[in-house]
């Protein structure tokens, strides 16, 4: 069982790492990912108290707390990631636009 929670916790804190100094972040970013990495290391560490969190919250086990709670971080994501994607076509297809009419000017012009 420990070498499972050194292994978890391995894992958590390179992809902390990566995410958290290889991305520019805004403050309350970077403290909503330090947040979120200590709940996380916590219940590595003492898998009961997502049980007690959970119980809290209404919620029985722990474990779907922490499942709920993953389904509406990837959901949020994927809603940033998807305005993200069509706010760069946009702008994308505004510059492809404008050097089209530049070269279009430029060929009439000769």
């Amino acid at each position: 069982m420990i070498f499972i929670k050194i292994f978890l916790i391995l894992i958590l804190t390179l992809a902390f790492m990566l995410f958290a100094f290889s991305l520019r972040l805004k403050n309350f970013q970077r403290i909503a990912v330090i947040l979120g990495y200590l709940a996380l290391f916590i219940f590595i560490i003492d898998p009961p108290l997502s049980d007690v969190v959970a119980r809290y919250f209404g919620i029985g086990y722990g474990r779907d707390l922490v499942i709920y709670i993953l389904l509406a971080v990837m959901s949020l994501i994927s809603i940033i990631l998807f305005v993200d994607t069509k706010t760069n076509k946009d702008a994308l297809t505004k510059i492809v636009r404008k050097i089209g009419v530049d070269n279009a000017k430029k060929c009439t012009k000769s």
